[in-house]
Order: structure tokens, then sequence, then C-alpha cells
């Protein structure tokens, strides 16, 4: 279950200091840190095929200038939220280069599922797959 209201409630500037899943990391404000897991995507755990390939693609992003802007926070006290790198939202674009899938349950962005039917019809990464199964 997510706690909150829909929409940005904080904006924060930081870097990302370490990479815990292809959808989960630690974001280091001046402030201090805390953990955020992307909303709108969904990685492969641990036990599944391209679950390094994820959490790599995220690790691209590591000890960069990065715009974290937060939703809500979760059961477990993860803020979620959008990464953001130079004006590109990092959620889209690890959807549109396979290493997630959009996370419909909780999101009906149009431009996720978009990204996701680009990745799926160019077969990237996770569409390599003969039946690719979200987490």
């Amino acid at each position: 279950m997510i706690l909150g209201v829909i929409g940005y409630s904080q904006t924060y500037n930081g870097t990302i200091i370490q990479v815990i899943d292809g959808d989960t990391c630690v974001f280091q404000t001046e402030d201090g840190s805390f953990i955020v897991r992307m909303q709108g995507i969904d990685a492969p755990e641990r036990d599944q095929p391209y679950s390094e390939a994820s959490t790599e693609f995220i690790s691209n992003y590591l000890n960069k200038e990065v715009v974290t802007k937060i939703n809500v926070t979760d059961w477990y006290g993860r803020r979620l939220g959008t990464l953001i790198v130079n004006s590109l939202n990092i959620n889209l674009l690890s959807i549109k280069s396979g290493y997630s899938w959009h996370y419909k349950q909780y999101s009906k962005d149009q431009q996720y599922a978009k990204a996701e039917e680009y990745s799926r019809t160019n077969i990237i990464v996770l569409w390599d797959l003969l039946d690719p199964v979200p987490p």
C-alpha cells in the first residue's frame, strides 16, 4: 500500500550514493540520505534474468548531480519518486531501455506505457526473453 497524495510533494538535489537494485537507490542531500524507490517502474529481482544489468543501468548515475522528485512514502519507509539527471527522466529511460517494466498497478503514466511498448517492440534487454515475467 502506498501512503500520501498524488503529485510531487518534495524536490531534492543531491547524488545517488548507492544502488540497491534496478529500481531502488540511496540518495544523498546536504541534509542527509534516504532510500528512493523509483516511482512507476519495477525492475527484475536478484534471482531474475537481467537483474544485474538493471542495477548496472542505475549505477551509471552514481555520484552525479540528480534531482529527485518525491511523490509519496511506501509501507517500507522508502520515498517513491522520479530521478532526473540533466533533464532526463531516469525512470522513463529505464523502461525505454528495457531494464524495467512499467509498474502499471501503481502508475497510469502514458509515457511509461509507450516506453514499455517501444522496448517490447524493439526487443530490448528484458524483451529478449521468450516470456519476461515481472517481479
